[in-house]
């Protein structure tokens, strides 16, 4: 309980979810950090991330935070993530 008649400094803190929902290629993915790597985007859009010289992906994404709130991702990049960020991940054969 708290006494509001005393004069007293209150400290409230806005916590962010403990969980996030991303939506990958269309998908909702659950997430549970603050950041996600581009590499971890590949993981959640296709199941597992193997680098080669034969396939490219291109990762690309929307309604992030106000840090980063559109944009695109390359091998070794990390982006603070927002509930319902969006991500469109696609993977191209090099001919």
């Amino acid at each position: 309980m708290v006494n509001l008649a005393r004069p007293s400094k209150e400290e409230f803190y806005a916590k962010g979810p403990a969980q996030y929902t991303l939506i990958v290629n269309a998908t909702p993915k659950h997430w549970t950090q603050k950041t996600i790597s581009y590499e971890q985007v590949i993981v959640l859009a296709f199941g597992a991330y193997t680098p080669s010289d034969e396939k490219e992906y291109t990762v690309a994404f929307s309604k992030g935070p106000k840090q980063n709130p559109k944009g695109t991702m390359d091998v070794g990049s990390v982006v603070k993530v927002k509930n319902e960020m969006q991500f469109n991940a696609s993977a191209t054969d090099k001919s």
